[in-house]
């Protein structure tokens, strides 16, 4: 089981290979060649062989030598099948590999499920040659963000060997990788011509909760095309909807984008991530009848002034004007670098707390924690500390935009899970948060928001949504009957209205 998590080895079942080879026959296509870059024990070349007699050339490239072994004893005595002992990202394909013809070439297969970074923590070696193909920059590669599926490498070296080739490329794998490969398509105007992602149920075929599918792509056989027609099924007859891009940015549903598509902009309000301290253990502390408790289940004593209610993103739909925290967390700067010395003198019980911990402090795995003071945090800054935030959970659909003040004089910090706008004003906070719930702004959300990523609700999305345009095109009183019973209540619309009117239009260069 270790080995098989290792490689992200998930064999293909033979009556699911035969279903997926019937779906590439299915509009009268065929090919004399085909390739299986990480072929197995074969299962995808015998349903071939059982299902088409045009097919001329076989090759499968194989890492596992036991894999090698039994698959050119199955296929034993088939001149049209070679079975090679290979590492992918070692070969140079189009060296290695042999035709006797130069017809179009099918590339078919299950590379696997696995990312970098987990064979890495595994000790894995099958691991394409480090480099930052994906033009991140330096700190979201240390973040994470270039973090990146085994699939999606050999998605990209047969893309970049077969450049000049007509070629067609089926591949199973994971949802998130077919978004990625189809980015790296467009922003390298590779010569794609069609794509088209099938859904499959892997629960099903492969006992694992993911969402997974049949990702086939077309090159050098027509006019550039990089919108991908996503269908529920190998069955299904016709596309569910279309993803694509606007530009660069990426787009769930194409024909819902369109329709509101005038809010895809620049947000002129900054967009902040809560605070990260990756030691939830030690930095969080949960309130029981008045008494905090550490991870360890240890009660904390701590001085007051360093500590700050905490609302995480499963609180966020809660929130309201009666909640209360269940989490609070430790403070330890009020802006980014800021040295933590000071704690020593003024909360000398919160400098012992943190020495206590200090070797589970000091071992936190993130490289954004060396070379900084000890016991830093990030996502930290005066903004953190202002009087009203509008906060929405980065987790869950659909979003919903929260106005938070404070908890018993104290402001309410957010954690790395959930993303918010600070303000000075109150009434500023209510009304951003009426624009941010209004029904267009969902719409559009939406559009473009991908369900099954692990994080649908992202910065880099919500720096998307062009308030002004919003603001533009609502009507100003039914927004403001979005603010909550309880601000009406101690409010008069009158009033409401006129603050609104002076805070848009004398403060509009600003905010809008």
């Amino acid at each position: 089981m270790k080995r098989r998590k290792l490689l992200g080895d998930f064999q293909t079942p033979l009556p699911f290979a035969r279903e997926i080879v019937s779906h590439l026959f299915a509009d009268g296509r065929t090919w004399e060649r085909i390739l299986e870059p990480t072929c197995g024990l074969g299962n995808f070349i015998r349903a071939f062989t059982e299902q088409s007699q045009n097919v001329r050339e076989i090759i499968g490239l194989e890492i596992q030598r036991h894999y090698v072994e039994e698959s050119q004893k199955i296929f034993s005595g088939n001149t049209r099948i070679s079975i090679i002992h290979q590492d992918i990202f070692e070969a140079d394909l189009t060296a290695l590999l042999r035709w006797n013809r130069e017809s179009p070439l099918l590339i078919v297969g299950n590379p696997p499920w696995v990312t970098i970074a987990e064979q890495g923590r595994m000790d894995g070696s099958n691991l394409p040659k480090k480099s930052n193909f994906q033009r991140q920059s330096g700190f979201d590669a240390i973040t994470g963000k270039s973090n990146f599926d085994i699939a999606e490498a050999i998605w990209l070296k047969l893309m970049r060997e077969y450049f000049s080739d007509p070629v067609t490329i089926a591949l199973l794998g994971k949802t998130s990788v077919a978004r990625k490969v189809a980015r790296f398509a467009l922003q390298n105007k590779l010569p794609v011509n069609r794509m088209s992602l099938y859904h499959v149920d892997a629960k099903k075929w492969f006992n694992v909760a993911v969402d997974a599918g049949l990702f086939v792509l077309e090159q050098n056989q027509g006019d550039l095309c990089y919108d991908v027609e996503e269908y529920e099924s190998l069955a299904s007859s016709y596309p569910a909807r279309s993803f694509g891009f606007s530009g660069e940015e990426i787009v769930a549903d194409l024909h819902a984008y369109r329709q509101v598509s005038f809010v895809d902009g620049k947000c002129s309000l900054v967009w902040r991530q809560g605070v990260k301290h990756d030691a939830s253990k030690i930095m969080e502390l949960t309130c029981n009848d008045g008494i905090l408790v550490n991870g360890y289940g240890e009660v904390v004593d701590v001085e007051s002034d360093y500590l700050y209610p905490l609302i995480k993103s499963s609180d966020v739909s809660t929130v309201s004007s009666g909640f209360v925290p269940r989490k609070y967390v430790l403070v330890t700067q009020r802006k980014l670098g800021q040295s933590t010395t000071f704690i020593q003198d003024h909360a000398p019980k919160l400098w012992r707390y943190l020495n206590k911990y200090a070797d589970r402090l000091d071992a936190r795995k993130s490289t954004i924690y060396r070379n900084v003071p000890r016991f830093s945090m990030f996502g930290i800054g005066e903004y953190c500390f202002a009087p009203y935030k509008v906060a929405v959970s980065g987790f869950y659909l659909p979003p919903r935009f929260v106005l938070i003040s404070s908890y018993k004089g104290k402001v309410i910090f957010l954690d790395d899970t959930c993303y918010f706008l600070s303000f000075q004003e109150k009434w500023e906070a209510l009304i951003v948060a009426g624009l941010l719930n209004h029904p267009t702004v969902a719409k559009f959300l939406n559009s473009i928001v991908f369900p099954d990523s692990k994080r649908p609700i992202t910065k880099s999305l919500l720096k998307r949504i062009n308030l002004h345009a919003i603001y533009e095109s609502v009507d100003l009183v039914q927004l403001l009957d979005s603010v909550s019973d309880t601000e009406k209540s101690t409010t008069p619309l009158e009033n409401l209205l006129d603050t609104t009117s002076k805070l848009y239009l004398t403060k509009q260069q600003r905010l809008l």
